[in-house]
C-alpha cells in the first residue's frame, strides 16, 4: 500500500523530529545518536533536525574540513525516483516533494548549499546508496520488520519502544520514523505518545534553560526539552558544536569565521557560511560553476551550466513518455527511464508525475 502522501505529510512532518537524542549530563559524556522522533504536539526546533542515526560515509571526511562534495545529477535523480515510488517508506513523505522532477530540484539545490554539511544522513547514507525499493526500505528501518506498526497509529501519530530498544513511530499500521537507541548506549522511552532514546533527565540547574548549548566536549549540541536533556550529535554529521558570534550555539564546521549572509567565490569553489563558520561548495566537482554565466542556472550555492540552446522551459512540468519521466533540468531535457531505478511505468495519477513501485 502506498502512503497517502498529500494527507500524511503534516501528520509525518510532526512525527519526524529526526535529530534529537536524549543524554544525561555527567562528568563523563555518553554518546547519543542523533534522530529520534519528535513530539506530535510539540515538533523540536529546526535546529535540532538532521541527523538520524545513519552509518558514517565518506562524506563525513569531507565535512571535517568544511567541504560539501555535490553528488552527480544522476544519483539525485535515482534517489528521487525511489523516494516518490516506494511505498512502505519509513521516511516522512513531507520531507521531500512527491513529484519527481520537483523532489530532484529540491535535492540538488539542499545538497550544494552550504547548509549540506547538516544534511539528513538517512538521505544520504539510504537515499543516495539504494539501488531498490527493498534496500532504501531496510536502511531506513535499522533492523526493525516494516510491519513493526501493524495495528497501531489508527487514531494519530504514536511511538513505541520495540523488543529491541528501538523507538518508532507509527501511522495508521505504517513505520514513519526508526532510531536505534542502543547505538548510543541508551533506553527506549515513551513520554506523552511518543518514543523516543533516553538516558536521563535534565540533572544540572542550568539544564532547564531556553537557550541550547554546546557539551563540555563540543561533540553535541544540548538542550532541556520536556524534562529531558536533548541532543544532537554534531560528530555524526562530521562537525562539532560551537557558539556563533551572537551567542546562539549551534552545529558548525573548523572553517573561519563567517556572518551567516556571507559569500564568495574561491576559483570554483563556492565559500558560504552555516552557523558562523565557512563552509565550502565544489562546483567544479559536480559539472557545475561558483559565478553564475549568463543564462546559468542557480542550483544551492552553484550555478548550472548555461544549455547551448534553451530545450525547455524550467516552468514545464515532469510528463510521462511511455515508461520513463521527462522533465526540464537547469534548461536542459533529461529522461529517467523508470526501469533504470527497477521501478515499474511512469504514473502521472494526480497530476504528480513519478515512477509506479
Amino acid at each position: 500500500m502506498r502512503f497517502a502522501r498529500n494527507t500524511l505529510g503534516a501528520a509525518a512532518a510532526l512525527a519526524m523530529g529526526a535529530g534529537v537524542a536524549v543524554v544525561v549530563t555527567s562528568s563523563t559524556e555518553r554518546p547519543a545518536e542523533a534522530g529520534s522522533p519528535g513530539s506530535p504536539a510539540s515538533p523540536p526546533s529546526p535546529a535540532f533536525v538532521g541527523g538520524d542515526g545513519a552509518a558514517p560515509s565518506a562524506f563525513l571526511a569531507r565535512a571535517r574540513r568544511g567541504e560539501v562534495a555535490v553528488p552527480p545529477l544522476g544519483e539525485v535523480e535515482r534517489m528521487c525516483a525511489l523516494l516518490t515510488s516506494c511505498d512502505r517508506l519509513p521516511i516522512p513523505p513531507s520531507l521531500f516533494p512527491p513529484d519527481f522532477g520537483a523532489c530532484v530540484k529540491k535535492m540538488m539545490g539542499d545538497m550544494s548549499s552550504p547548509s549540506a554539511v547538516n544534511f539528513s544522513l538517512t538521505m544520504r547514507e539510504c537515499g543516495l546508496e539504494a539501488n531498490s525499493c527493498a534496500s532504501l526500505r531496510a536502511c531506513a528501518l535499522h533492523g526493525a520488520s516494516p510491519d513493526s506498526c501493524k495495528g497501531r497509529g489508527q487514531k494519530g501519530v504514536v511511538g513505541f519502544c520495540d523488543v529491541v530498544g528501538r523507538a518508532l513511530t507509527c501511522w495508521h499500521d505504517e513505520v514513519l520514523s526508526v532510531r536505534d537507541c542502543t547505538r548510543g548506549s541508551e533506553q527506549c522511552l515513551v513520554v506523552d505518545g511518543e518514543a523516543t532514546c533516553t538516558l536521563g533527565g535534565c540533572a544540572a540547574a542550568g539544564d532547564a534553560g531556553d537557550g541550547a548549548r554546546c557539551s563540555a566536549s563540543g561533540s553535541h549540541l544540548l538542550k532541556c526539552q520536556k524534562g529531558k536533556l536533548a541532543s544532537l550529535d554534531c560528530s555524526a554529521f562530521g562537525l562539532r558544536c560551537a557558539k556563533r558570534a551572537d551567542g546562539a550555539a549551534g552545529c558548525a564546521t573548523v572553517g573561519p569565521a563567517c556572518s551567516d549572509a556571507s559569500k564568495r567565490c574561491d576559483g570554483n569553489v563556492a565559500v558560504g557560511c552555516y552557523n558562523g563558520h565557512e563552509v565550502r561548495v565544489d562546483c567544479d566537482a559536480a559539472g557545475m560553476s561558483c559565478a553564475a554565466p549568463p543564462g546559468a542556472t542557480p542550483v544551492g550555492a552553484c550555478a548550472a551550466p548555461a544549455a547551448q540552446k534553451t530545450e525547455c522551459d524550467a516552468a514545464e512540468k515532469a510528463r510521462c513518455e511511455g515508461g520513463a519521466i521527462r522533465y526540464c533540468y537547469a534548461g536542459k531535457a533529461r529522461t529517467l527511464p523508470c526501469a533504470s531505478a527497477g521501478l515499474g511505468k511512469c504514473d502521472a495519477a494526480g497530476g504528480i508525475v513519478r515512477c509506479s513501485p
